[in-house]
């Protein structure tokens, strides 16, 4: 399946695409008919709940479920390098010529930039181009940890496109260095479904997420049933997540 169908049927599907689609199928068939009716109240009622911050907190929560490393985690391990997944891509970037990484890209890259000076492992950034033009993520993310964090990369693996795809290619990459067990940097939202799938692809990998979107409060306020934006990206994200490892499992068979 091309990326591009693949994009597609994300933007039908997740939020909030998929809710004014089902709000559209209730107009056309009619208000006045309870199914029409019915699919309009519907629609509204998704958009407003993935927008609250209660709602989006939630759904987080459901998919950031490995913690933060510990000290003892990075002193102990025995960890070979750093893997960092791709993250997306700032494309025809004007302040700096060209393609560079993405905000959410730059994130992961900090992080194990920040566990290599602290563990004094080297760094192997794993990503394609999933548009076929321009630099991987992984050359792009190679220039800004050697350039900008100056941390040292031993690899690139640059043919990617997919979560999927990072797994076993890495794996190939690994093999190929001797490298036995490794840090997966990645978002916290996102380190389960990268988890999983490392492992079937035969990489010992230790779970170092970064970038946490829930918080653990269990005190409420009006504001977090108070529609926002913000809310609405963080659930995106999260079903984003569910949806993926939900086509993992069904691809395995």
């Amino acid at each position: 399946m091309g990326q591009e169908v693949v994009w597609v049927l994300k933007a039908l599907i997740l939020p909030p695409g998929g809710l004014i689609l089902l709000g559209l199928l209730g107009l056309s068939l009619g208000c006045r008919r309870f199914l029409g009716g019915f699919l309009v109240v519907l629609a509204l009622a998704g958009l407003y709940l993935l927008s609250t911050p209660f709602i989006a907190n939630q759904l987080m929560a459901g998919v950031e479920t490995y913690p933060a490393l510990s000290d003892d985690q990075i002193r102990d391990s025995r960890a070979e390098a750093i893997v960092v997944l791709g993250g997306g891509r700032y494309s025809d970037a004007p302040e700096y010529g060209g393609d560079t990484v993405s905000g959410l890209l730059l994130t992961r890259l900090r992080y194990a930039a920040w566990l290599s000076r602290r563990s004094g492992l080297p760094v192997i950034p794993s990503g394609g181009n999933a548009q076929d033009e321009g630099p991987a993520e992984a050359a792009m993310s190679r220039q800004v940890l050697e350039q900008e964090f100056g941390v040292r990369v031993i690899g690139t693996e640059e043919k990617s496109r997919t979560t999927w795809e990072n797994a076993y290619l890495t794996k190939e990459l690994l093999d190929g260095l001797g490298i036995e067990g490794v840090f997966l940097v990645t978002h916290a939202m996102h380190m389960p479904r990268a988890i999983e799938v490392m492992e079937r692809a035969g990489v010992t990998a230790i779970p170092a997420p970064t970038r946490f979107f829930h918080k653990d409060d269990d005190k409420e306020a009006l504001s977090d049933w108070l529609p926002s934006a913000r809310a609405m990206q963080y659930s995106y994200y999260a079903l984003h997540e569910y949806l993926g490892r939900l086509w993992y499992r069904v691809r395995q068979f």
